[in-house]
């Protein structure tokens, strides 16, 4: 179900999209178990696709420390 929300008008302004850079070696896949209910309760598994470093988390703040500690890794060069 969608809530019909109304937006601000941009007066004579066309907003341009965002041009995103999606290296290769930043993507994650993150499969969620069935009883999973974000943000309340988050269970499942990530891993990034280029080192194929796993995660089993059961929390946003497990997510994200996972995420945080491969790309700092990356940049490092580890």
């Amino acid at each position: 179900m969608e809530r019909n929300r109304k937006l601000p008008r941009a007066s004579n302004t066309t907003l341009k999209p965002a041009t995103l850079e999606l290296p290769p070696d930043r993507a994650f896949v993150l499969h969620l178990d069935v009883r999973a209910r974000p943000p309340r309760r988050l269970v499942g598994r990530i891993e990034h696709v280029t080192s194929g470093q796993v995660a089993h988390v059961t929390s946003l703040r497990e997510l994200v420390t996972f995420l945080a500690a491969v790309l700092r890794n990356a940049d490092r060069g580890d």
